[in-house]
């Protein structure tokens, strides 16, 4: 991806605590924003019930080991996904977004981008106003392991599906640690889907987007709108990237240096998943990235990002 010509962190969108424990602030974002039946005898589900005592099992911050649980959602039951301004502690993600832009539907957990209100004007490849959007994070955190998102997406020009392990979180220095490790469909072309990494460092002179960005083929049905399992295997030493069971892109620890700065991604921190669709038009290098910007006059009312289901392998 092209490197943005401006970013904010939205981070104080967020006026209450439980929001600011799981915000969202991701090199990609726009301006203003911030199970069917299965054989699941290799997983072990995680109950709602349960679901505060595994994420702190999950979570495993501050300590040396290396933790994970297995975890499989196909998002029948609307409790899999807390409101914002509910207590999320019990679900196993929670949305950040308002409850129109998502549903839990017979097709699974439904995203939508929503057409702007009022008028949109376009110039110099952008849109002056922008959709809203689902944006929906994980109560818990990994610190390696497998997760695969079986989703499908919308082909819009200048919106972007994305289904990452990010980390957003303000330590004791004040640093914000926004790491990130990404699968990305993007609107600029539905037959390849993009891996990419993020990891800035106080040593940078400026961020490194879309310095480790790749386009990846399907090995069959080669279009992000059918139906894909997306995997990211994540350990101290390496990612994998894969697609329908086969992996397509592996990046080492030692492939993560520029100028002898490291920048993998979850190294000190652990990582929670996050879905998301966005509106790629508010910033210039991000709209042409994207395809866009998004023509809302030849654009549904309602786009939408399907995740079918969710797991996690240890």
């Amino acid at each position: 991806m092209p490197a943005l010509t401006h970013k904010i962190c939205p981070i104080f969108l967020f006026l209450s605590f439980t929001l600011l424990s799981f915000g969202f602030c991701s090199p990609y974002a726009r301006p203003t924003e911030v199970p069917a039946s299965k054989n699941a005898s290799s997983y072990q589900t995680i109950q709602h019930s349960n679901y505060s005592n595994a994420s702190e099992s999950i979570h495993g911050r501050g300590n040396s080991d290396r933790h994970c649980r297995p975890f499989y959602t196909t998002f029948s039951d609307p409790s899999t996904v807390a409101d914002s301004n509910t207590n999320p502690s019990n679900s196993p993600f929670v949305a950040l977004s308002p409850p129109e832009t998502y549903a839990i539907t017979s097709n699974g957990l439904e995203m939508y981008l929503q057409r702007p209100k009022g008028e949109v004007h376009s110039a110099n490849g952008m849109n002056d106003n922008l959709g809203e959007a689902a944006t929906i994070n994980s109560t818990f955190w990994m610190d390696s392991g497998k997760v695969t998102y079986e989703v499908s997406c919308d082909y819009v020009p200048g919106v972007v599906c994305a289904f990452i392990l990010i980390d957003a979180v303000q330590v004791s220095d004040g640093e914000m640690h926004l790491d990130e490790i990404d699968v990305e469909l993007v609107g600029s072309g539905s037959a390849r889907w993009q891996t990419n990494i993020f990891k800035p460092s106080k040593a940078d002179p400026e961020p490194h987007y879309g310095h480790f960005d790749t386009k990846e083929q399907y090995p069959q049905n080669p279009s992000y709108t059918s139906f894909h399992k997306y995997s990211i295997s994540w350990d101290s030493e390496k990612i994998v990237w894969g697609v329908d069971g086969q992996d397509a892109r592996t990046m080492r620890k030692e492939d993560t240096y520029i100028n002898g700065v490291p920048h993998f991604p979850g190294e000190s921190d652990s990582l929670r998943l996050q879905l998301g669709i966005w509106d790629g038009s508010g910033a210039e290098g991000t709209s042409t990235w994207a395809g866009g910007p998004v023509n809302w006059d030849t654009t549904p009312q309602k786009i939408v990002a399907t995740v079918r289901s969710v797991s996690v392998e240890c």
